[in-house]
């Protein structure tokens, strides 16, 4: 029985390609969004805005604020990368909170992120 080998790119120079089609081919996104993604996760902070919107998945921009506690952390910023990125999405002022405050919360691919991290470093599913 003959081993079965892996594909390999037609065309070397076209990796990014290749990559893009063995991985996304038939899912949601492509591997620009994927490291996009990896990318707006790569600053400590910005991940730990995205955890916290996990753990309670809704919250003002002024509570990210305090929670950040770093005036010189520019969290408009930071917040539009992960926006950008579709880990977070502003939403309207809950039921019964301040409408003239930006709410903001994770999306499923940002759930999906920070489960995956959660599974890959605790051994276990949150």
């Amino acid at each position: 029985m003959a081993a079965e080998s892996t594909p390999t790119p037609d065309d070397e120079r076209d990796i990014e390609g290749y990559v893009d089609q063995r991985l996304f081919d038939d899912s949601f996104g492509t591997l620009a969004d994927h490291v996009a993604r990896k990318a707006a996760l790569g600053d400590a902070r910005r991940y730990s805005v995205l955890f916290l919107l996990y753990e309670r998945e809704e919250l003002s921009r002024k509570a990210l604020a305090d929670a950040i506690d770093d005036p010189s952390f520019d969290l408009t910023h930071h917040i539009g990368q992960l926006i950008d990125a579709g880990l977070v999405g502003r939403t309207g002022a809950p039921e019964g909170a301040d409408g003239r405050q930006t709410f903001y919360k994770i999306t499923h691919l940002g759930r999906q992120e920070i489960e995956s991290d959660h599974e890959n470093v605790t051994g276990h599913a949150p």
